[in-house]
Formats: structure tokens, C-alpha cells, sequence
């Protein structure tokens, strides 16, 4: 717990206390107070943790036990992480920025002037359809899009500064367009795939190459568009053989939103599928049960995503 002094009738907060032995000042880990006949812990040597260079899938355990902490005292750790630094992830399977084998019995206090950024989702496969002649006929079913990726999961409470950085989860990818099917003539049309999630690292938009008819590569549709830092992708058009094409791909997520799901065919005959669902957003935090006290930059668009 921080141990504050008041000075010039201000209560400012301490790093260290010292005492003197032997002639010599020297840095207490702990200090404590006898409470109705129980010893209380009223002081932990501050853990300092500055990040000066972009990250990927920062641990502030490990950072911290090269800093000085033994890993096992109860200690408030200070992290700042500097202007212009980035931190990300190249997996929407692993937060950016984790605490790590930090447990809930220690305290965090986040001071962000940087950008911690989840992963953006990948954009869904766009559905396919073979409108030959049985016994060529096919009729494809679209994929969902991807999760974005988190930013900041936590295992103990922390304290965030956080009005000049950036704490933002990725963006969902988009869901594939569905596609249709003309029973007994050779008429159809192929969805588009979804358009990636937004994140530092981007979500990449569908594939195209999706047939269609007969075969022929020349139905086949175009890839969808990736993601960038700030935007989700766009999906791609669908296709046909004869009437009207297929579904669009979805959208991919802004950073922290879902991608939006894929069209369906406006128009089709008796077979069809519809479009796939959006990705989910990633979280700008995973709380895992523990807490977050705002300083500062609590809202967009310092912090985009879900806390929870």
C-alpha cells in the first residue's frame, strides 16, 4: 500500500522510507504498526517499471523482477509507459500488455502516455456455390469473423493515468456474404469474405478465389480489404453466374467494436445461406474479477473496447 506524508499541508505520496544503521541510511522494504494487537503492513517498497522501447506481449512480472522485486513481497508497482511507445500483440490469442504471475494481493499504478493495442480479427470466408448440373451442385455455408485481440489483462487492481495514451482493444472481422442457388438451372452467386479487424496489428480481410460455377476461375471473387491501425477493412462484393450475386462480406470492426455480419443475397432462389456473423471486439481490459481506478483518459478515445 502507498504511504503518503504531508508537506506544506499537501499529503504527498512516498517511494521509500529509511532508516539508519550502522551510520548508514539504507531503503526499508516494509514498515508496520501494531493495530488492537495485530501487526500491520503500513508501508511496500515501490517497484519503479519504465517502458522505453515498443513492446510485444509486454509482461509486467517479468519487467518487475528485473527491476529489483523478489517476486513474492506484497508491493505496489509503478509502470510507465513512455510518449510514443507502442505495445501490441501479433495474436488476437494473447492481450498485448498481461500482468502476468502478478497475484491480487499487490497493487498496479499505470501510468500510460502510450498506445497498448489489441489485434484485429481476420475477416470471414465468403460462402461458395457450384451451379453446374448435379451431380456438381454446391452450396456453401460463410464463416464468422475473427475476435479481436485485448490490449491490457490484468490479475491484481490497478490505478490508470491515462489522458495523454491509448488503451484499445482490436476490431472484430467482418462475416462472410452468404451465397444462393437456382435448383435445376445453372444460375447462382458466391458470397464476398469479410473485411479484417482493425489493430496495430491488423486484422487481414478474406480470401478471394471462391468458385462459383462450373469450375471457371472467372467467377471467382476479389479478397476482401485488411484492416489499418484505426479502421476495419471492407468486405468484398459477391459474384453470380446469372442473376444477382451473392452477399457482401462484412465490415471489419473499428478498434474495441464488432465487425458486422455478411449479407445475404437480396435476391435468390429456393437454396441459399446467409451472411456470416461479425467477429466480436477485443477488450480494451480483461479484469479477470479485479479493479480499475481512472485517474484519467477512462472514455474514448483514450479507451476503446469493453472493461470487463
Amino acid at each position: 500500500m502507498p504511504t503518503y506524508v504531508k508537506k506544506d499541508g499537501v499529503w504527498k505520496q512516498i517511494n521509500a522510507i529509511y532508516v539508519k544503521k550502522d551510520g548508514v541510511w539504507k531503503t526499508i522494504s516494509k514498515a508496520y504498526v501494531k493495530k488492537n494487537g495485530v501487526w500491520e503492513t503500513v508501508h511496500n517498497k515501490i517497484v519503479e517499471v519504465t517502458v522505453s522501447s515498443n513492446q510485444t506481449n509486454f509482461n509486467l512480472y517479468t519487467a518487475a523482477i528485473a527491476a529489483g522485486w523478489d517476486g513474492s513481497d506484497k508491493t505496489t508497482i509503478v509502470c510507465t509507459v513512455n510518449s510514443g511507445i507502442i505495445i501490441d500483440s501479433p495474436s488476437t490469442g494473447s492481450a498485448a500488455f498481461t500482468f502476468g504471475s502478478i497475484n491480487s494481493t499487490n497493487t498496479v499504478n499505470l501510468i500510460n502516455l502510450g498506445s497498448i493495442k489489441g489485434t484485429g480479427g481476420a475477416g470471414g470466408i465468403g460462402a461458395g456455390c457450384n451451379s453446374s448440373f448435379n451431380p456438381y451442385r454446391y452450396l456453401g455455408t460463410p464463416t464468422a469473423g475473427g475476435a479481436g485481440g485485448d490490449a491490457l489483462n490484468i490479475t491484481c487492481d490497478v490505478v490508470i493515468t491515462n489522458a495523454s495514451g491509448n488503451i484499445w482493444g482490436g476490431g472484430g472481422g467482418g462475416g462472410g456474404g452468404g451465397a444462393w442457388l437456382q435448383d435445376g438451372q445453372r444460375g447462382g452467386g458466391a458470397g464476398g469474405s469479410g473485411g479484417g479487424g482493425a489493430g496495430d496489428d491488423i486484422g487481414s480481410g478474406g480470401p478471394g478465389g471462391i468458385e462459383h460455377y462450373d469450375g471457371s476461375t472467372s467467377g471467382f471473387t476479389s479478397a476482401a480489404s485488411n484492416g489499418t491501425t484505426t479502421a476495419g477493412g471492407a468486405g468484398a462484393a459477391g459474384v453470380s453466374r446469372t442473376g444477382t450475386p451473392g452477399g457482401t462480406g462484412g465490415t471489419g470492426g473499428a478498434p474495441g467494436a464488432a465487425g458486422s455480419s455478411g449479407g445475404t443475397p437480396s435476391s435468390y432462389g429456393p437454396s441459399y445461406s446467409s451472411g456470416g456473423s461479425g467477429g466480436a471486439g477485443g477488450k480494451a481490459i480483461e479484469l479477470n474479477g479485479n479493479s480499475v481506478t481512472w485517474i484519467s483518459g477512462s472514455s474514448d478515445p483514450n479507451v476503446k473496447g469493453a472493461v470487463s
